[in-house]
């Protein structure tokens, strides 16, 4: 293990730690909207394979929930495009789900880091942000819009 530390960074601050071989921290955000509808925005982490590109990550993980999730879909998939100041490519997709019995839509942006020295030398990471919510509002996915139009990864 590298004994040279660097800052790890979350919502709450930060510790002091080597640098991780792989980040598989999963953040979940609770929300409620102006008319009391609750929804979670949820990241997660991935890593791609060698010689796969984003949009076959992408391919993989709806053919891996296809397989685990009940009533999983794909309803919708936009033209990868790029966002913020690193130009990092971004997929969206559109999904549905059940959850507990209930009938969810899930809108999901897989979003391919760039090169970074210590946290992402090869160029394999990705987040994975998601809206999770059971009745879809404006008000939600404006929310969830913003987070991906604003994101800008560790420099």
């Amino acid at each position: 293990m590298d004994s040279q530390c660097s800052k790890y960074p979350f919502a709450d601050g930060y510790f002091l730690t080597p640098v991780p071989l792989y980040n598989r921290s999963i953040h979940q955000l609770h929300f409620v909207d102006t008319q009391d509808n609750a929804y979670q925005i949820i990241i997660n982490h991935g890593h791609l394979a060698d010689n796969q590109d984003l949009q076959q990550f992408v391919a993989q993980e709806v053919e891996k929930m296809q397989r685990q999730v009940p009533g999983f879909s794909l309803e919708a998939t936009l033209p990868a495009y790029r966002v913020g100041p690193a130009q990092c490519e971004v997929i969206q997709q559109t999904h549905k789900l059940l959850h507990e019995g209930c009938w969810f839509t899930q809108q999901c942006a897989f979003i391919h880091l760039p090169v970074h020295p210590q946290l992402n030398p090869y160029e394999k990471n990705c987040v994975v942000i998601s809206l999770a919510t059971p009745n879809e509002q404006a008000e939600q996915l404006a929310h969830f819009q913003q987070i991906i139009n604003s994101f800008v990864p560790w420099e």
